[in-house]
């Protein structure tokens, strides 16, 4: 499942305008009628409450283990690139896998007809709206963002291990594995359940590899 999810979320960086460049000159500037979708609604329709959370299962390495762990790193060690990847809805993650498989079909009508970022962004990404209040939720927890790419589909902050503590419950740990050192979240990280439904997870919180 994990490699399955993996798998989308690359995908969908493929359709974010990481193409290639002869891909990206034959991307339409218009999108076609029949693949016009109605904007995203928002789906963040409750206040940000920290003390009602929901925790992100699946998120701590498989290597993030007590018989590896040499403790707590220091609290000021920054993180320079945390992804917060946003979950689509069951309706937009249809229509991805829909439209991913007709883009390698030469007998369908949008075979090769590449969205743009913006395009990708409104009809798989977070809404604006959405947006606009997890960058909000993660600046008020001292973070600072890095990137917002135009696809809306993760948004890339930074932050000291302090930091990831207190707004993400979860401690940065140094682990030792086969004599090489690594930090990773010992935990699965949580959010306030406001926003924990957009949220499919995070990368680098850990420098594990897959």
């Amino acid at each position: 499942v994990r490699c399955r999810r993996l798998v989308v979320w690359l995908l969908g960086v493929a359709l974010s305008g990481a193409l290639p460049a002869a891909w990206a000159q034959n991307a339409p500037q218009v999108v076609p009628a029949a693949l016009q979708r109605i904007p995203t609604p928002s789906r963040i329709v409750t206040p940000v409450n920290e003390n009602i959370r929901i925790t992100l299962r699946g998120n701590t390495h498989p290597l993030a283990r007590p018989q590896n762990d040499q403790g707590r790193v220091n609290d000021s060690m920054l993180l320079e690139r945390i992804t917060l990847i946003f979950k689509p809805t069951a309706a937009q993650q249809a229509d991805l896998d829909a439209l991913l498989a007709d883009l390698q079909n030469p007998t369908s009508p949008n075979y090769r007809r590449w969205l743009t970022p913006d395009q990708v962004g409104s009809r798989f990404g977070l809404s604006q709206n959405d947006l606009i209040k997890v960058v909000t939720w993660l600046e008020g927890q001292g973070f600072r963002i890095v990137e917002t790419p135009s696809n809306r589909r993760w948004v890339v902050f930074e932050g000291t291990a302090a930091e990831v503590q207190t707004a993400l419950r979860t401690e940065i740990h140094r682990y030792v594995v086969n004599g090489e050192a690594h930090f990773a979240n010992s935990t699965d990280p949580s959010l306030p359940a406001a926003l924990a439904d957009v949220a499919a997870g995070f990368h680098g919180l850990t420098d594990f590899h897959p």
